[in-house]
């Protein structure tokens, strides 16, 4: 039975889950739950919670309790809400909160990288993603390790720790904000109160972590930076695998290549013959650790891995043996690695634990030839890369495969932070150790060894009576005096059990072995088995597998202790080789029989075999050579030590013992250090008179020996032994006096330098002794003696420094005199020791030797170290001192010394500066010692960071120091600071003082001296210098500007206020504040500790503004752009609080002037500049109207005022949209078209306000945008825009502008015509050149400039010649609508006809749309798009191709005109274009060859301005819809394809070998045309009776169609006749088929000719030369007729800025369409003189081109930004701009005259012969087809207007 619901055992109840419970699948009154979701729980029963998400509290439910976890938490309550907050661990939170901030960045950085595959990072970007990637994964290891409860304290700390690195390293890698840390790795919290008041204690420690940081991250990698710290090298061995039958023994040491020695005792793995460890618990648990290797060794390290087969001796199978044959080590071979190889790939990682490192291994054995006793240089010829001697084993034979780590710091340190390496090994851990060979680098006290380590170097034997040689074997074993074996004593090798004896490996046949085998020999401090009562013995036998041996055995010894009882000394040892006569397979021999014989081979005076006694032989050529390393912390090999331990029974040699303690080593002397000084002082008592001095120098040079580095660790021990153990109550004043005497006599004391360098430890033994003997003595009347010889001492030790200055000494001296302060407090009071202090530091010279110097602000930066200053009175009497030299040393005193030394001086000092204003802000900053500190080093301050600023060279480093005290030191100061400093300052002082306070400043803010990872110091520098402007404020509101008063004194305060004003604006715009670029987790974080300081600025500096009354106007227009640029600032607070400064400003600036067109050019220009850098927005833009406006119509304003300031914020809400417009299309990566329209709106936007200077400037951006694009034609036009603003008869000079030089206006334009020309050139536009040739040629010879034009002549002459000779592709056009809100305003809902690029056709205008608006779908309808469209929020896009609408031009009339100069008119200067849609008007469906019921809907649009033009994209002024009937639609195609012919057939005359097959392809296609029917399908369509009866007002039409046919006829006839000169003989019976079929043609169409009154012979040239005139009357009579009969409808629309069209009006008739646009001439006025006065002498023979029209129906469009277009009879344009569409159907009167309002008349056709070709002709399937789908885009779901039958192009029939 389930129990009763009872409240949550604690009310703060808060847990997560830590399982996904799907509850709703269960009950309904189950909460599903998330993993990681937090709840909050409200009851239980039983196993169950009820309670509810966090994210969720309305939804309550039930769920398990085991899938909750359940957390620490705390009740907030804030009014009448209670939210329960959970208690977490800071760390653990900062992780949890890093991995969210990560993880979106984490996604992006995914994004992008795959984005910009392509880039040339792309490789470090995928790095980067995947180290973020293991950073996350190693923190959620942790946090999950730390979440399990299964570590204790010290692992929990440890994984926080291994947290925050985890968290720094990925900061940095993904450049975020640097986190300061305390010593814990808790984060430093800047603040630390609610009020956001910066604790005055951490400016300075926030910095001192900030470039700790900073410093460790440049050293990482660096050995300097780690040179103390001994490494540590794990080795694991896991598998080795040799073809191998007997078992392996596998020795691993390592060895420093450089030095060629072993540096560390063997590892020894015993492995079976199947490569696995003997001992199968070890299996993959065979390890190690080599410790204490130094820095030194690891750049030459190897480890060498030998491997030794157990077995018999001989390899051989055949071999017969016993069965209990011995085991015997041979040499096999051996593998290495390079440590340094390693050590490179860890690098980074080194001080913490790495993953391991997988390194195969070759096996490398001695080459066939070699002998065996090769093996022990075998590694060192593998590792030089000597072949010769060396096989290497393939890898089917052998592998070795062991993994490495590295470890830094004490060893244990490293077995408590890496228990899983220690602890699981099934050895004890003190096995796992392989220790160096000799102490460490740095000896360590509780280091305690007694190691002797024994190498088996090489032996000598004698051949004896044996044939062949011996194979050598060696035993050796550790005997006591009594010859007894001790037991255990002998390492193999680490790793495995001690041994009693050590057996050596054999080589076989030799008898002069060489082993190079080390083991270890451990034996106890004291007794028998001690070291010194033992001894080695050494035996040697003849090895073989029959266990035989016939030969005498051998043997050496070797005592472990010298006579004096000393131990022996390091190095080799040669052994005398003595025989065993008896033959004895075993060592039989008693102590007494060999000990007192002699071991040293060296010492042995025999010559030859010489019988010792009737047992022993020693045997003169025999030796034997090793060598020892003894390792003790206490045992001594010196035997000077032992004397000097043991001084009273050596008391005669005394003198001897104490000379040469200097030359003890210091490993010997830190073994004895208590005993030892014990022995000195007791000398010092007894014979000081004797050797006072003597004792003196050796106390000094063992404390000088202490201070080495490799023995710094014993320093507590004599701090010990001097607080625990020193007795000597009368030393202090013998120590005292030689010192006196010493420094006194310091020219002739040699060792002066050694004894400042023991000052330290001497003046310990002096004050320790002065205390014992206070202590023992009842009356001190000795201590004012002692004070009077302390201060003697120092003013000796002064003067030694300051009068007979030694460079060396003196340095000593400040190097070692701080440490003598502690010893003084103890025993002098506090103002005596300041006193020494004060004239020590005077004491020093003035010098500019710059070791000195560094030497003596060392000294005083450890006095500021010591405790001195921490008591107030220290402090308050030190301070004047040290703030004297500081400033010495930190003043600009111009000397002549290097800049980098001044630079290291300085960084000194400040380092100093910096530890005294902590102590002062930590423990003094409500005292006095603030203003003492204030008033010397404010100023001081302010200019060395002035100075560091403006230096030529600056270092950073230096110049954050100088601004961290400068902020600190203004952190430390109140209002009353402040006004006591500023007090004395008469006005003039105080304007000097503000204006350096104000250029330091802003310098500050302009440019922040921390790296942009250090946001914690930029935060707090900023809090601190808004704190102080405030402060420094209100002196400024006591100094206004005047009007009135001497002109300097004006200028100055004038200044003054501007540079206030200058650091406000710097302060509010400088980088670091702009939060809204921040992510959310950093912007709330620092708008909780800061608040926005930006509102706080701009309060205070409105405040200081109004303040200043009618006096702005004269800080304008100065300040204008700067206020300006605030505005700008996204913080809408902030921008309401400034706005209205300008009215303020424009008012007060009206009442003074008049008018306030400074200002406005001030703002314009500047928001071009401000809002081209990215600033402003929609928001800001709709705020400043509706602010300005709304002051400007206040009713109390000046009419004036009002009347030119709504005139000024309406032109600034229009700048201020092109201005964004064209920001956000130049922001994207191709809106080049989008961009160039924006462009030209600004421009026209300056051209009306009269800025030629800014109109200049996008002119300038527009040219060479279209360079960048390679619109030369366009570039051109562009340039015209800018050049027509010159005059050619103005001679004064303009200044350099952009790539144009200083020169002449006249040059100028006339370099500007040259470019243009050459850019019509490059675009083959040769044709709009020649206005440019012709001006300046005049302008060249009124300049007489005959050269020139010479150049220009050829030029223009050349470009006549490309006109006829160059191959021109025609333009093509294509419409383009924009629909949608998506778009930007100025494209939103508007059509425009885009100027294709050469080759262009509808597939590669919708590519390069789409790559501009990739978020754009495709209509793929060509009708008017719905309200849903162009109402909806996405963007569609409408694009298909348009065709010209060809007119005959004026100039060309009457005159015979190359078929190429028509065709290229025939798609330039036109502003009219065509799009036809072909349908059936009895809602048939449409065919092919239903030519009679097949009309069309034409499309004609009328742009704003020619094509082409400055841009390729010009906008549609107004659009007429007309039908076409059937039979003019044929009249049409069949005038298009005689176009075609023609063009043709003109290009085959001009030899162009390419054109013969296309004209052979359009011939065969007219006169065979199989798929349409050709001729005869007209024929039935069009001249029949029905037809005629049906349709008699086509009669005109019928006779026109029919002259068509047969001039097609004789064009044909032309092609033929081309096409047979230039086709081949293997085109013959083609052009035959060709011929028959034209001539099949000719006879069906003779009718016509009969017809029309035509002789059917008549040749084709005299038609056409006869009939000119009267085809010109024919196509009048066509245009009148098409008039009357052809059914119409017009719309007509004009588009404005608000929308590209709109609902359709159904009016009674349509207006009259404008007339077609001409192209202007824009020459100024005096060229066009010259050109009228050549133009007049012009020779009838060869008339002038006539100049091209590019007049524009709509002068300025309003989406250019030009003036709104007229209302007149022609346009139909509403008031509001709107446009309205009109339809209208055609009335037909009884006289078959068409009403002239309604359909206006077609033009002119042109002659046959003048007939230019159409342009589209070629690509029949695109004017069939229409624009083709998008390629893999989804078409837009926008509505369409309903699908009707007719809603396809007719195709053009072939006849």
């Amino acid at each position: 039975m389930m129990g009763r619901w009872s409240p949550a055992p604690n009310e703060n109840c808060y847990g997560v889950a830590i399982f996904e419970y799907n509850g709703e699948q269960e009950h309904k009154q189950c909460l599903s739950l998330e993993l990681g979701e937090r709840v909050y729980i409200y009851e239980e029963c039983d196993a169950w919670y009820r309670g509810c998400s966090t994210s969720k509290q309305h939804i309550k439910g039930i769920f398990p309790k085991s899938y909750v976890k359940i957390k620490p938490s705390v009740r907030e309550v804030v009014g009448n809400q209670i939210t329960i907050i959970p208690i977490e661990d800071p760390i653990t939170e900062e992780a949890k909160s890093v991995l969210r901030e990560w993880h979106e960045q984490w996604k992006d950085l995914f994004t992008e990288t795959y984005k910009d595959s392509q880039k040339y990072n792309y490789k470090a970007s995928i790095d980067l993603f995947c180290s973020i990637k293991g950073i996350m994964s190693d923190i959620i290891k942790c946090l999950s390790s730390s979440y399990l409860g299964v570590l204790g304290q010290n692992q929990l700390e440890e994984k926080k720790v291994k947290i925050t690195q985890f968290i720094d390293n990925g900061n940095q890698l993904l450049n975020l904000d640097l986190v300061p840390r305390d010593e814990h790795g808790n984060k430093v919290n800047p603040v630390t109160c609610s009020d956001r008041t910066p604790d005055q204690k951490r400016v300075l420690e926030l910095y001192g972590i900030h470039k700790k940081e900073n410093t460790m991250r440049a050293q990482k990698g660096s050995d300097a930076a780690r040179h103390n710290q001994p490494v540590h090298l794990f080795l694991g061995i896991c598998q080795c695998v040799l073809l191998n039958q007997t078992p392996l023994e596998v020795y691993a040491t390592l060895y420093n290549f450089e030095k060629n020695n072993m540096i560390s005792e063997r590892f020894l793995a015993p492995l079976t013959r199947y490569g696995l460890p003997e001992d199968r618990e070890r299996l993959n648990d065979i390890s190690t650790v080599f410790t204490d290797i130094s820095r030194e060794d690891l750049s030459n390290l190897y480890i060498i891995l030998r491997y030794y087969r157990k077995g018999p001796v001989k390899t051989d199978p055949n071999t017969k043996g016993g069965a209990h044959s011995a085991l015997y080590l041979r040499p096999l071979g051996l593998s290495y690695v390079s440590v340094k190889t390693y050590m490179d790939t860890l690098e980074s990682n080194v001080g913490v634990r790495a993953d391991n490192n997988i390194i195969r291994l070759d096996i490398y054995t001695l080459s066939k030839d070699k002998s065996e006793n090769n093996f022990s240089e075998l590694h060192r010829k593998v590792i030089m890369g000597e072949k010769a001697q060396f096989q290497q084993l393939d890898r089917t034979q052998g592998l070795h495969i062991f993994n490495m780590k590295l470890f830094t710091g004490p060893l244990e340190l490293v077995k408590q932070q890496n228990p899983h390496i220690f602890k699981k090994s099934s050895v004890p851990p003190e096995n796992m150790i392989t220790r160096k060979l000799g102490f460490p680098a740095v000896i360590n006290p509780t280091d305690q060894r007694n190691d002797l380590y024994i190498t088996l170097k090489e032996a000598k034997f004698n051949k004896g009576s044996k044939k062949a040689e011996r194979n050598v074997l060696v035993q050796v074993s550790v005997r006591d005096s009594n010859g007894r074996e001790v037991k255990g004593a002998i390492s193999r090798g680490t790793g495995e059990p001690t041994v009693d004896v050590y057996q050596s490996s054999v080589i076989y046949h030799c008898n002069s072995p060489y082993w190079d085998e080390t083991f270890r020999i451990n034996l106890p401090d004291h007794g028998s088995y001690s070291f010194a009562n033992c001894h080695l013995l050494f035996t040697f036998r003849h090895a073989n597998d029959k266990n035989k041996n016939k030969d005498k055995p051998g043997f050496s010894f070797l005592p472990l202790a010298n006579p004096d009882e000393t131990l022996i000394s390091d190095g080799n040892h040669k052994l005398i080789v003595y025989k065993d006569t008896t033959r004895n397979a075993d060592f039989r021999h008693q102590v007494s029989d060999y000990l007192p014989l002699v071991s040293d081979y060296s010492q042995s005076q025999i010559t030859k075999d010489t019988k010792i006694s009737s047992e022993i032989e020693q045997k003169y050529s025999e030796y034997l050579e090793i060598c020892s390393v003894f390792c003790s912390s206490k045992f001594t090999q010196n035997s000077n030590l032992k004397s000097l331990l043991q001084w009273e029974q050596h008391e005669p040699r005394l003198g001897e013992i104490l000379g040469s303690v200097h030359r003890i080593p210091g490993e010997e002397l830190v073994k004895f250090l208590h005993q030892i000084f014990e022995a000195l002082f007791m000398i010092l008592d007894k014979k000081d008179t004797e050797y006072g001095d003597i004792v003196f120098n050796s106390i000094v040079f063992i404390i000088c020996t202490l201070a080495d580095h490799k023995f710094e660790h014993f320093r507590p021990v004599l701090d010990n032994y001097i607080t625990t153990y020193f007795f000597h109550t009368q030393v202090y004043i013998k120590l005292l006096d030689r010192l006196k005497i010493k420094v006194e006599n310091h020219e002739a004391t040699e060792n002066i330098g050694n004894i400042m360098k023991a000052l330290e430890y001497l003046f310990k033994f002096i004050v320790q002794s002065s205390h014992l003997h206070s202590q023992a003595s009842t009356i001190d009347r000795s201590f004012n003696k002692f004070t009077r010889s302390l201060l003697e001492f120092f003013d000796k030790l002064n003067n030694m420094i300051n009068v007979h200055p030694n460079r060396l000494t003196t340095a000593k001296t400040l190097k070692y005199f701080p440490h003598t302060i502690p010893e003084l407090n103890k025993i002098l009071p506090l103002q005596t020791t300041c006193q020494i202090i004060s004239n020590f530091i005077d004491a020093v010279p003035v010098t500019d030797e710059k070791e000195i110097i560094r030497y003596k602000l060392a000294c005083v930066f450890d006095i500021v170290k010591g405790e001195i200053l921490d008591d107030p009175e220290g402090c308050d009497l030190l301070i004047p001192l040290l703030m004297r030299h500081l400033k010495m040393h930190l003043k600009d005193d111009n000397s002549t010394r290097e800049t980098e030394e001044v630079r290291k001086e300085k960084s000194q000092a400040v380092e100093i500066l910096t530890h005294i204003l902590i102590t002062v802000s930590d423990k003094h900053s409500n005292t006095g010692i603030v203003r003492k500190i204030v008033e010397p080093l404010l100023e001081l301050l302010f200019r060395l960071v002035c100075q560091a600023d403006k230096a030529a060279t600056v270092d950073m480093d230096l110049a954050r120091d100088y601004v961290s005290c400068l902020i600190a030191l203004l952190n430390l100061m109140n209002d009353e600071h402040y006004t006591s400093y500023m007090a004395p300052m008469n006005e003039k002082d105080l304007i000097d003082f503000l204006n350096e306070v104000f250029l330091v400043f802003k310098d500050l803010v302009k440019s922040n001296v921390y790296p942009p990872r250090w946001i914690v110091m930029s935060m707090l520098q900023s809090y601190v210098v808004l704190n102080s402007i405030i402060f420094f404020s209100k002196a400024l509101s006591k100094i206004p500007p005047q009007v009135n008063g001497p002109q300097d004194y004006m200028c100055k305060k004038k200044q003054l206020w501007e540079n206030f004003f200058y650091l406000c604006v710097g302060f509010i715009t400088q980088e670091s504040l702009q939060l809204e670029e921040f992510r959310e987790t950093k912007r709330l974080k620092i708008a909780g500790q800061y608040g926005d300081m930006r509102s706080e600025m701009g309060q205070e500096m409105v405040r200081m503004l109004n303040k200043l009354g009618d006096n702005k106007k004269i800080f304008v227009p100065d300040i204008v752009g700067p206020f300006l640029e605030v505005t700008l600032v996204p913080l809408e607070s902030l921008r309401k609080e400034v706005i209205p400064i300008f009215f303020d400003m424009i008012e007060c600036y009206h009442r003074d002037r008049g008018n306030f067109e400074i200002v406005e050019r001030e703002v314009i220009d500047k928001l071009d500049v401000l809002i081209s850098r990215g600033k402003g927005d929609t928001k800001y833009s709709l705020l400043m109207y509706e602010t300005l406006l709304k002051k400007f119509n206040s009713p109390n304003i000046n009419k004036s005022l009002h009347q030119n300031g709504v005139r000024f914020v309406n032109s600034v809400k229009l700048l201020l949209e092109h201005l964004l417009n064209f920001r956000e299309v130049r922001e994207g990566d191709h809106h080049s078209e989008a961009m160039m329209l924006c462009i030209v709106n600004l421009l026209n936007f300056y051209e009306e306000l009269n800025r030629h200077e800014m109109y200049q400037r996008y002119i300038w951006k527009l040219y060479t945008s279209h360079l960048a694009q390679k619109n030369y034609v366009e570039a051109a036009f562009t340039l015209e825009m800018y050049a027509s603003k010159l005059q050619f008869t103005d001679s004064s000079y303009m200044d350099t502008f952009e790539d144009l030089p200083k020169e002449r206006v006249q040059q100028r334009k006339a370099r500007l015509y040259e470019t243009i020309i050459k850019h019509f050139e490059e675009g083959k536009s040769f044709e709009n050149s020649f206005r440019f040739y012709k001006d300046l040629c005049d302008y060249y010879e009124l300049m007489f400039d005959y050269q020139q034009l010479a150049g220009m002549l050829n030029r223009q002459a050349n470009g006549y010649t490309s006109i006829l000779n160059c191959d021109r592709n025609p333009h093509s056009y294509f419409y383009v609508g924009f629909y949608g809100q998506g778009f930007p305003a100025f494209l939103r809902n508007k059509r425009f006809i885009y100027s294709g690029r050469e080759y262009d056709r509808v597939g590669s205008v919708l590519t390069r749309f789409q790559e501009q608006f990739p978020r754009a779908s495709l209509l793929n309808y060509t009708s008017e798009p719905g309200l849903d469209a162009k109402e909806s929020p996405e963007q569609h896009l409408q694009i298909y191709m348009v065709t010209c609408q060809i007119e005959e031009r004026e100039e060309f009339a009457g005159r015979e005109v190359p078929i190429k100069v028509s065709v290229f008119w025939d798609t330039h200067d036109i502003s009219s274009f065509l799009y036809d849609k072909r349908f059936n008007k009895s809602g048939g469906k449409i065919k092919d060859d239903d030519f009679a019921n097949t009309w069309l809907e034409r499309s004609r649009f009328y742009t704003v301005e020619p094509l082409p033009s400055k841009l390729r994209l010009v906008e549609i002024a107004r659009l007429d819809i007309t039908e076409i009937s059937p039979i003019n639609t044929a009249i049409e195609a069949m005038e298009k394809k005689n176009r075609e012919v023609r063009v043709l057939i003109d290009k085959n005359k001009s030899g162009k070998d390419d054109g013969a097959k296309q004209l052979s392809m359009c011939i065969n296609g007219t006169v065979d045309a199989v798929v349409q029917g050709g001729i005869k399908k007209y024929e039935e369509a069009f001249f029949t009776e029905e037809y005629f009866r049906n349709n008699p007002h086509d009669a005109d039409n019928i006779v026109y169609l029919k002259r068509i046919i047969i001039d097609q006829v004789e064009v044909l006839q032309d092609g033929l006749d081309i096409y047979e000169k230039v086709c081949g003989e293997q085109s013959k019976g083609l052009r035959d088929h060709l011929a028959s079929r034209h001539d099949k043609m000719r006879q069906d169409t003779n009718k016509y000719r009969r017809e029309l009154g035509m002789s059917p012979g008549t040749p084709y040239r005299s038609l056409r030369s006869g009939t000119l005139a009267s085809t010109s009357s024919t196509l009048q009579r066509y245009n009148s007729t098409l008039s009357r009969n052809m059914r119409s409808r017009t719309s007509m629309v004009s588009l404005t800025s608000g929308g590209g069209g709109g609902e359709l009006e159904v009016l009674s008739s349509a207006p009259t369409p404008p007339p077609l646009p001409s192209r202007k001439d824009v020459l100024p006025d005096p060229a066009a003189l010259i050109r009228d006065r050549r133009s007049a002498a012009g020779t009838p023979d060869q008339p002038a081109l006539p100049p091209k029209k590019r007049s524009s129906i709509i002068q300025n469009s309003p989406t250019m930004g030009g003036s709104p277009l007229k209302r007149d009879s022609t346009r139909s344009i509403t008031s509001n701009g709107s446009a309205d569409m009109t339809f209208s159907n055609t009335s037909i009167n009884n006289d078959n005259e068409i009403n002239a309002v309604s359909v206006p008349s077609l033009p002119p056709r042109p002659s046959k012969s003048l007939t230019p070709p159409d342009t589209n002709n070629n690509i029949l399937s695109e004017e069939v087809d229409g624009p083709p789908p998008l390629p893999q885009r989804t078409n837009s779901t926008a509505s369409r207007p309903p699908k009707q039958p007719r809603d396809k192009t007719i195709p053009l029939p072939t006849l």
